[in-house]
């Protein structure tokens, strides 16, 4: 962390119409080798209160590469996870809209929903908001317990359906039942809906039929360390 050895990892996210790539979503992985585990960099900066840390240099090095990649981000957007309680201080925030203004409206900042955020921080994300025009998205959503609340208290522009909610969807009418009452909340308000942790062709086939509007997930396209612009003709046909 001290010397940033900090890189990404992109996975493709396409449009449930077409197949066309529309977006991205970044994960942090370590530029070492052998390559150290989020989850252990997460453990070991929590231990040693440098967790800001890591959210500072995350959202610098994904304006970085969003920069590097130019036109590749005129009509796409790139999705960023938020550590919920590590929301970055109004200096650090200026310094990256002053270097990166024209990329920030191009971010889509994920919210968990593991852990609520404190009506303050909501506060300061919706100034944010205003201020450069990146979008809120709700990350794996249907993993908790306070789905409504979430929804009614964030209204974001995107809702990524957990991956329980999709793992076997195909065949299991309770969770159609739920996805299509979400897919339908959702496009009443004017939110989009991901779903995330596609795995097979039969996820995606009733994901598709269901009405989502995004799709992510294995079967689609795997991580890369570059912006991939396509999703393999013979899926995206599907």
């Amino acid at each position: 962390l001290r010397n940033n050895r900090l890189k990404c990892v992109f996975k493709r996210i396409g449009s449930a119409v077409d197949g066309k790539i529309v977006a991205y979503e970044a994960l942090m992985r370590s530029d070492t080798e052998p390559m150290v585990s989020p989850l252990t960099i997460l453990k070991y900066a929590s231990r040693n209160h440098m967790t800001y840390d890591i959210e500072k240099l995350t959202f610098s090095n994904v304006l970085s590469e969003m920069d590097k990649a130019g036109e590749i981000f005129r009509n796409r957007r790139l999705f960023i996870n938020f550590i919920p309680g590590f929301l970055l201080t109004d200096e650090d925030f200026q310094q990256n809209i002053a270097r990166y203004r024209e990329l920030t409206g191009r971010m889509v900042i994920e919210i968990t929903e593991q852990r609520e955020l404190e009506d303050e921080a909501l506060q300061i994300i919706h100034k944010r908001q205003e201020l450069t025009g990146f979008r809120l998205a709700i990350d794996d959503f249907g993993s908790g317990c306070s789905n409504t609340n979430s929804l009614l208290r964030y209204m974001p522009e995107v809702i990524k359906l957990d991956r329980l909610l999709i793992s076997g969807i195909d065949s299991n009418t309770k969770k159609q039942y739920f996805v299509s009452s979400i897919i339908t909340f959702a496009h009443t308000n004017s939110m989009s809906v991901l779903a995330e942790g596609v795995e097979t062709e039969a996820e995606l086939r009733m994901v598709i039929r269901l009405g989502v509007d995004l799709i992510q997930g294995y079967y689609t396209a795997k991580p890369a360390y570059e912006f991939l612009e396509e999703i393999p003709a013979q899926i995206r046909n599907t």
